[in-house]
């Protein structure tokens, strides 16, 4: 089946998709680690492990960058190439991310006295 009858309008640029997302990746990933730098600043007047979920935060900061480069250029190929992207394991792997770390954020919170 041709492109035209799946998608109706011009052709996608090739360049700037795969530029969109790694720019989201991007501020996905910096907002991670701003907000675990302030985590670990209201937490480092207490015990030593109130940080913990902000460098759990920053550390998953850290990883959704290296996902986002990974992801740009499985983005860049697939749109080259024509073919579809799959992103389903990125999303499952971002969601598990997010709730280990809010269960570690309520251990914290269930720990202080």
């Amino acid at each position: 089946m041709a492109r035209s009858a799946l998608l109706p309008g011009p052709p996608l640029d090739p360049g700037l998709q795969p530029e969109r997302t790694r720019m989201a990746w991007t501020r996905t990933s910096l907002a991670f680690v701003a907000n675990g730098a302030l985590l670990v600043h209201a937490g480092h007047t207490e015990r030593w492990w109130y940080m913990l979920p902000g460098v759990a935060v920053m550390a998953a900061g850290c990883a959704v960058y290296v996902v986002g480069l990974l992801r740009h250029r499985q983005v860049d190929r697939a749109i080259r190439a024509g073919t579809p992207v799959d992103g389903e394991r990125v999303v499952r792997a971002t969601w598990v991310t997010v709730v280990a770390v809010g269960v570690l954020a309520a251990g914290v919170l269930a720990s202080r006295p």
